[in-house]
Protein backbone atom coordinates (compact mmCIF):
# COMPACT_ATOMS: atom_id res chain seq x y z
CA UNK A 1 0.00 0.00 0.00
CA UNK A 2 1.53 3.45 -0.95
CA UNK A 3 -0.32 5.85 1.51
CA UNK A 4 0.25 3.18 4.33
CA UNK A 5 3.10 1.11 3.36
CA UNK A 6 3.18 -2.38 4.23
CA UNK A 7 6.81 -1.72 5.90
CA UNK A 8 5.78 1.34 7.95
CA UNK A 9 2.95 -0.33 10.23
CA UNK A 10 3.77 -0.88 13.65
CA UNK A 11 0.69 -2.27 14.95
CA UNK A 12 -2.98 -2.93 13.61
CA UNK A 13 -6.27 -3.02 15.63
CA UNK A 14 -9.37 -4.16 13.94
CA UNK A 15 -12.71 -4.49 15.74
CA UNK A 16 -16.48 -4.64 14.72
CA UNK A 17 -18.45 -2.27 16.88
CA UNK A 18 -22.70 -3.61 16.63
CA UNK A 19 -24.75 -1.56 18.10
CA UNK A 20 -27.56 -3.38 18.07
CA UNK A 21 -26.38 -6.17 19.67
CA UNK A 22 -23.82 -3.80 22.44
CA UNK A 23 -20.85 -6.65 21.40
CA UNK A 24 -17.10 -5.64 19.89
CA UNK A 25 -15.51 -8.40 18.19
CA UNK A 26 -11.78 -8.58 17.61
CA UNK A 27 -10.95 -9.24 13.44
CA UNK A 28 -7.98 -11.16 12.93
CA UNK A 29 -6.72 -8.98 9.41
CA UNK A 30 -4.04 -10.12 6.86
CA UNK A 31 -2.58 -7.20 5.27
CA UNK A 32 -1.71 -9.61 2.07
CA UNK A 33 -5.61 -10.19 1.10
CA UNK A 34 -5.61 -8.74 -1.62
CA UNK A 35 -9.45 -7.09 -1.79
CA UNK A 36 -8.89 -6.02 2.11
CA UNK A 37 -5.49 -3.86 0.48
CA UNK A 38 -7.43 -2.57 -2.19
CA UNK A 39 -9.70 -1.79 0.31
CA UNK A 40 -7.97 -0.04 3.06
CA UNK A 41 -5.48 1.61 0.19
CA UNK A 42 -8.33 3.06 -1.17
CA UNK A 43 -9.93 4.17 2.24
CA UNK A 44 -6.57 5.79 3.52
CA UNK A 45 -5.70 7.64 0.10
CA UNK A 46 -9.24 9.47 0.62
CA UNK A 47 -9.09 10.07 3.89
CA UNK A 48 -5.09 11.43 3.20
CA UNK A 49 -6.31 13.42 0.40
CA UNK A 50 -9.21 15.22 1.96
CA UNK A 51 -8.55 18.83 2.41
CA UNK A 52 -11.18 19.34 4.73
CA UNK A 53 -10.04 18.55 8.05
CA UNK A 54 -10.27 20.63 11.51
CA UNK A 55 -7.77 20.87 14.72
CA UNK A 56 -8.41 19.79 18.40
CA UNK A 57 -6.31 20.13 21.32
CA UNK A 58 -6.46 17.45 24.32
CA UNK A 59 -8.39 18.25 27.73
CA UNK A 60 -6.45 19.17 30.93
CA UNK A 61 -8.15 15.80 32.63
CA UNK A 62 -7.65 12.61 31.69
CA UNK A 63 -9.62 10.68 29.30
CA UNK A 64 -9.14 7.56 27.80
CA UNK A 65 -8.33 8.40 24.11
CA UNK A 66 -5.63 10.51 26.60
CA UNK A 67 -4.55 7.25 28.14
CA UNK A 68 -4.20 6.14 25.14
CA UNK A 69 -2.51 8.75 23.05
CA UNK A 70 0.61 8.43 26.15
CA UNK A 71 0.49 4.47 25.99
CA UNK A 72 0.99 4.91 21.69
CA UNK A 73 3.72 8.00 22.52
CA UNK A 74 6.17 5.55 24.34
CA UNK A 75 5.35 1.90 22.64
CA UNK A 76 4.10 2.66 19.41
CA UNK A 77 2.30 -0.63 19.92
CA UNK A 78 -1.77 -0.83 20.33
CA UNK A 79 -1.43 -4.37 22.23
CA UNK A 80 0.33 -2.36 25.15
CA UNK A 81 -1.73 -2.24 27.55
CA UNK A 82 -4.69 -3.39 25.60
CA UNK A 83 -4.58 0.36 24.53
CA UNK A 84 -6.86 -0.19 21.10
CA UNK A 85 -9.36 -2.78 22.18
CA UNK A 86 -9.75 0.40 25.61
CA UNK A 87 -10.96 2.44 23.06
CA UNK A 88 -12.94 0.52 20.71
CA UNK A 89 -14.63 -0.82 23.86
CA UNK A 90 -15.50 3.54 24.29
CA UNK A 91 -16.34 4.05 21.33
CA UNK A 92 -18.97 1.31 21.75
CA UNK A 93 -20.30 2.32 24.58
CA UNK A 94 -20.32 5.94 23.05
CA UNK A 95 -22.15 4.57 19.88
CA UNK A 96 -24.88 2.99 22.17
CA UNK A 97 -25.80 6.13 24.09
CA UNK A 98 -26.01 8.10 21.17
CA UNK A 99 -28.22 5.73 19.16
CA UNK A 100 -30.50 5.83 22.40
CA UNK A 101 -30.62 9.47 21.98
CA UNK A 102 -30.67 9.69 18.41
CA UNK A 103 -30.97 6.77 16.81
CA UNK A 104 -35.22 7.21 16.15
CA UNK A 105 -34.22 9.92 13.61
CA UNK A 106 -32.43 7.53 11.16
CA UNK A 107 -34.42 5.39 8.81
CA UNK A 108 -34.33 1.85 9.95
CA UNK A 109 -33.70 0.08 6.52
CA UNK A 110 -30.70 2.46 6.01
CA UNK A 111 -29.50 2.81 9.56
CA UNK A 112 -27.03 -0.03 9.82
CA UNK A 113 -25.97 -0.56 13.70
CA UNK A 114 -22.95 -1.92 12.68
CA UNK A 115 -19.13 -0.80 11.91
CA UNK A 116 -15.50 -1.70 11.82
CA UNK A 117 -13.13 0.49 13.70
CA UNK A 118 -9.74 0.05 12.35
CA UNK A 119 -6.76 1.32 14.17
CA UNK A 120 -3.08 1.87 13.16
CA UNK A 121 0.16 3.30 14.42
CA UNK A 122 2.90 3.75 11.69
CA UNK A 123 5.77 6.05 10.48
CA UNK A 124 5.57 8.66 7.74
CA UNK A 125 9.07 10.30 7.16
CA UNK A 126 10.15 8.89 10.04
CA UNK A 127 7.53 10.16 12.60
CA UNK A 128 5.43 8.15 14.26
CA UNK A 129 2.02 8.51 13.39
CA UNK A 130 -1.62 7.46 14.56
CA UNK A 131 -4.39 6.68 12.61
CA UNK A 132 -8.27 5.55 13.66
CA UNK A 133 -10.90 5.29 11.42
CA UNK A 134 -14.78 4.22 11.70
CA UNK A 135 -16.71 2.82 8.84
CA UNK A 136 -19.89 2.20 9.11
CA UNK A 137 -21.54 -0.70 6.82
CA UNK A 138 -23.84 0.00 4.79
CA UNK A 139 -27.19 -2.16 3.51
CA UNK A 140 -26.18 -4.02 0.36
CA UNK A 141 -28.02 -6.95 -1.54
CA UNK A 142 -26.44 -10.38 -2.04
CA UNK A 143 -25.71 -11.25 -5.95
CA UNK A 144 -26.67 -14.86 -4.68
CA UNK A 145 -29.38 -14.89 -2.34
CA UNK A 146 -30.66 -11.42 -3.51
CA UNK A 147 -31.19 -10.74 0.52
CA UNK A 148 -29.80 -7.60 2.66
CA UNK A 149 -27.12 -7.39 4.64
CA UNK A 150 -24.23 -5.50 6.21
CA UNK A 151 -20.80 -5.08 4.66
CA UNK A 152 -17.96 -2.52 3.94
CA UNK A 153 -19.83 0.19 0.94
CA UNK A 154 -16.62 0.12 -2.11
CA UNK A 155 -17.88 2.76 -4.23
CA UNK A 156 -19.21 5.01 -1.04
CA UNK A 157 -17.91 4.96 2.47
CA UNK A 158 -19.46 6.73 5.65
CA UNK A 159 -16.26 6.92 8.07
CA UNK A 160 -15.27 9.42 10.61
CA UNK A 161 -11.50 9.27 11.43
CA UNK A 162 -8.66 10.84 13.57
CA UNK A 163 -5.02 11.11 12.83
CA UNK A 164 -2.54 12.28 15.99
CA UNK A 165 1.19 13.66 14.74
CA UNK A 166 3.92 12.98 17.12
CA UNK A 167 7.69 15.07 16.59
CA UNK A 168 11.10 13.82 17.21
CA UNK A 169 10.68 12.77 21.00
CA UNK A 170 7.09 10.82 19.93
CA UNK A 171 5.22 13.64 21.80
CA UNK A 172 1.79 14.16 19.92
CA UNK A 173 1.81 17.71 18.42
CA UNK A 174 -1.41 17.68 15.87
CA UNK A 175 -4.94 16.51 16.37
CA UNK A 176 -6.81 16.59 13.06
CA UNK A 177 -10.44 15.20 12.57
CA UNK A 178 -12.30 14.31 9.05
CA UNK A 179 -15.30 13.30 8.15
CA UNK A 180 -16.93 11.92 4.81
CA UNK A 181 -20.05 14.57 5.59
CA UNK A 182 -19.61 17.81 5.00
CA UNK A 183 -19.92 18.22 8.69
CA UNK A 184 -18.00 17.04 11.51
CA UNK A 185 -19.95 14.43 13.80
CA UNK A 186 -19.91 15.83 16.91
CA UNK A 187 -20.21 12.37 19.11
CA UNK A 188 -17.04 11.58 17.23
CA UNK A 189 -14.99 14.19 18.44
CA UNK A 190 -16.54 15.65 21.51
CA UNK A 191 -18.26 12.30 23.31
CA UNK A 192 -15.72 9.61 21.73
CA UNK A 193 -12.28 11.42 21.53
CA UNK A 194 -12.96 14.12 24.22
CA UNK A 195 -11.21 16.81 22.41
CA UNK A 196 -11.48 20.63 22.57
CA UNK A 197 -12.07 22.44 19.45
CA UNK A 198 -8.22 24.53 18.96
CA UNK A 199 -9.98 27.09 17.18
CA UNK A 200 -13.29 28.37 17.71
CA UNK A 201 -16.02 29.06 14.96
CA UNK A 202 -15.72 32.73 15.53
CA UNK A 203 -12.06 32.76 15.24
CA UNK A 204 -12.14 30.26 11.81
CA UNK A 205 -15.21 32.66 10.59
CA UNK A 206 -13.26 35.65 11.52
CA UNK A 207 -9.55 35.18 10.33
CA UNK A 208 -10.68 33.46 7.35
CA UNK A 209 -12.77 35.86 5.46
CA UNK A 210 -10.18 38.81 6.54
CA UNK A 211 -7.03 36.02 5.09
CA UNK A 212 -9.29 35.60 1.79
CA UNK A 213 -10.21 39.48 1.50
CA UNK A 214 -6.14 40.49 2.30
CA UNK A 215 -5.33 38.28 -0.84
CA UNK A 216 -7.98 39.08 -2.79
CA UNK A 217 -6.69 42.82 -2.45
CA UNK A 218 -3.33 41.98 -4.47
CA UNK A 219 -6.59 41.78 -7.55
CA UNK A 220 -7.20 45.73 -6.86
CA UNK A 221 -5.10 47.32 -8.87
CA UNK A 222 -4.73 45.31 -12.54
CA UNK A 223 -8.34 43.83 -12.20
CA UNK A 224 -10.42 46.20 -9.83
CA UNK A 225 -14.29 45.00 -11.73
CA UNK A 226 -12.81 41.08 -10.42
CA UNK A 227 -11.94 42.13 -7.31
CA UNK A 228 -14.92 44.26 -6.44
CA UNK A 229 -17.01 41.20 -7.55
CA UNK A 230 -14.72 38.21 -5.65
CA UNK A 231 -14.75 40.62 -2.44
CA UNK A 232 -18.27 40.94 -2.59
CA UNK A 233 -19.33 36.88 -2.94
CA UNK A 234 -16.95 36.42 -0.40
CA UNK A 235 -18.25 38.20 1.87
CA UNK A 236 -21.56 36.95 1.32
CA UNK A 237 -20.12 33.29 1.40
CA UNK A 238 -19.19 34.04 5.08
CA UNK A 239 -21.97 35.89 6.05
CA UNK A 240 -24.12 32.72 4.88
CA UNK A 241 -25.75 30.38 8.32
CA UNK A 242 -24.13 27.21 8.16
CA UNK A 243 -20.74 25.02 7.69
CA UNK A 244 -18.02 26.71 5.81
CA UNK A 245 -16.41 23.83 4.04
CA UNK A 246 -13.37 26.32 3.04
CA UNK A 247 -12.31 24.44 0.00
CA UNK A 248 -15.37 23.66 -1.73
CA UNK A 249 -15.99 27.66 -1.05
CA UNK A 250 -12.93 28.18 -3.03
CA UNK A 251 -14.37 25.76 -6.11
CA UNK A 252 -17.77 27.22 -5.83
CA UNK A 253 -17.02 31.10 -5.36
CA UNK A 254 -13.40 31.36 -6.95
CA UNK A 255 -12.89 29.10 -9.21
CA UNK A 256 -16.19 28.81 -11.07
CA UNK A 257 -16.02 32.61 -11.15
CA UNK A 258 -15.62 34.06 -14.57
CA UNK A 259 -14.22 37.46 -16.17
CA UNK A 260 -14.87 39.82 -19.19
CA UNK A 261 -11.03 40.12 -18.77
CA UNK A 262 -9.55 37.36 -20.71
CA UNK A 263 -5.93 38.24 -19.09
CA UNK A 264 -7.73 37.27 -15.35
CA UNK A 265 -7.61 33.51 -16.09
CA UNK A 266 -4.09 33.18 -15.08
CA UNK A 267 -4.34 35.60 -12.36
CA UNK A 268 -7.15 33.26 -11.39
CA UNK A 269 -4.94 30.04 -11.09
CA UNK A 270 -1.74 32.19 -9.13
CA UNK A 271 -4.99 33.54 -6.17
CA UNK A 272 -6.57 29.94 -6.04
CA UNK A 273 -3.08 28.30 -4.98
CA UNK A 274 -2.35 31.15 -2.24
CA UNK A 275 -5.85 30.93 -1.25
CA UNK A 276 -5.22 26.85 -0.65
CA UNK A 277 -2.15 27.73 1.27
CA UNK A 278 -3.88 29.76 3.47
CA UNK A 279 -5.48 27.59 6.41
CA UNK A 280 -2.05 26.24 6.95
CA UNK A 281 0.04 29.28 6.91
CA UNK A 282 -2.64 31.15 9.12
CA UNK A 283 -3.38 28.62 10.85
CA UNK A 284 -7.42 28.14 10.92
CA UNK A 285 -9.82 25.82 9.88
CA UNK A 286 -10.80 24.20 6.80
CA UNK A 287 -13.82 22.84 7.78
CA UNK A 288 -16.54 24.68 10.25
CA UNK A 289 -19.40 26.70 11.39
CA UNK A 290 -20.13 30.26 9.99
CA UNK A 291 -20.38 32.96 13.06
CA UNK A 292 -21.78 35.66 10.41
CA UNK A 293 -21.31 38.23 13.14
CA UNK A 294 -17.50 37.60 12.90
CA UNK A 295 -17.29 39.09 9.90
CA UNK A 296 -15.72 42.35 10.47
CA UNK A 297 -16.14 43.58 7.00
CA UNK A 298 -19.38 46.01 7.03
CA UNK A 299 -19.11 48.74 4.34
CA UNK A 300 -17.01 50.22 1.51
CA UNK A 301 -16.81 53.06 0.55
CA UNK A 302 -15.71 54.31 -3.72
CA UNK A 303 -14.47 58.00 -4.20
CA UNK A 304 -16.58 58.20 -7.75
CA UNK A 305 -15.10 61.62 -7.77
CA UNK A 306 -14.14 64.93 -5.87
CA UNK A 307 -17.13 65.95 -4.79
CA UNK A 308 -19.25 62.02 -4.94
CA UNK A 309 -18.36 59.34 -2.67
CA UNK A 310 -20.72 55.75 -2.79
CA UNK A 311 -20.89 53.77 0.32
CA UNK A 312 -22.23 50.27 -0.62
CA UNK A 313 -23.24 47.20 2.53
CA UNK A 314 -20.29 44.33 2.29
CA UNK A 315 -21.70 41.35 0.85
CA UNK A 316 -25.14 41.89 -1.10
CA UNK A 317 -26.53 39.39 -3.25
CA UNK A 318 -26.41 39.60 -6.78
CA UNK A 319 -24.33 42.74 -6.43
CA UNK A 320 -24.20 43.42 -10.51
CA UNK A 321 -28.06 43.35 -10.91
CA UNK A 322 -28.27 46.37 -8.50
CA UNK A 323 -25.35 48.65 -9.68
CA UNK A 324 -23.45 48.45 -12.60
CA UNK A 325 -20.78 50.18 -15.22
CA UNK A 326 -21.99 51.99 -18.30
CA UNK A 327 -20.05 53.67 -21.33
CA UNK A 328 -22.36 55.71 -23.25
CA UNK A 329 -21.65 56.34 -27.11
CA UNK A 330 -19.28 59.58 -26.37
CA UNK A 331 -17.50 57.97 -24.12
CA UNK A 332 -18.74 58.54 -20.37
CA UNK A 333 -18.01 56.61 -17.88
CA UNK A 334 -21.44 55.69 -15.79
CA UNK A 335 -21.82 54.35 -12.68
CA UNK A 336 -25.54 53.15 -12.58
CA UNK A 337 -27.44 52.01 -9.29
CA UNK A 338 -31.48 50.77 -9.25
CA UNK A 339 -33.15 52.83 -6.87
CA UNK A 340 -36.45 53.46 -5.76
CA UNK A 341 -35.39 56.89 -5.07
CA UNK A 342 -34.21 57.90 -8.53
CA UNK A 343 -37.23 60.73 -8.17
CA UNK A 344 -34.71 62.80 -6.27
CA UNK A 345 -32.44 63.64 -8.95
CA UNK A 346 -32.48 64.82 -12.40
CA UNK A 347 -33.87 63.12 -15.02
CA UNK A 348 -31.73 62.22 -17.94
CA UNK A 349 -32.76 60.10 -21.41
CA UNK A 350 -29.59 58.96 -23.28
CA UNK A 351 -28.33 56.04 -25.95
CA UNK A 352 -25.29 54.41 -24.64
Amino acid sequence: MSVLDRNSVISTNFFHINVEEKSKTKIRTDLNNKDLEVYLETLLVEIHNKEQSRQFILPPSSTIFKQTITIISSSKNLETGSAGETLAEKLLNIEMSTDERYGHLSKKDTHVKVGSFLQFTYTEKGLLRYLGVKVDHQVILDEIDFKKKAGLGLSEKIYKAFRIDFDEKNQPTRFSIYDSKAKLTKYWWHDFLELIEKNTDTYNTKLASEQVIAKLSNLKVDFPQDYTALRNATIVAFKQEGTMDYFAFIDRTIASYKSDNQDFDEKKIDIIKKLKELPQKKNFDTIFTLVPSAVPFRKTTYRLNKDISLSITEGILNLESKIWREITLDGKDLVVIETSEAKNFTLKKRRL
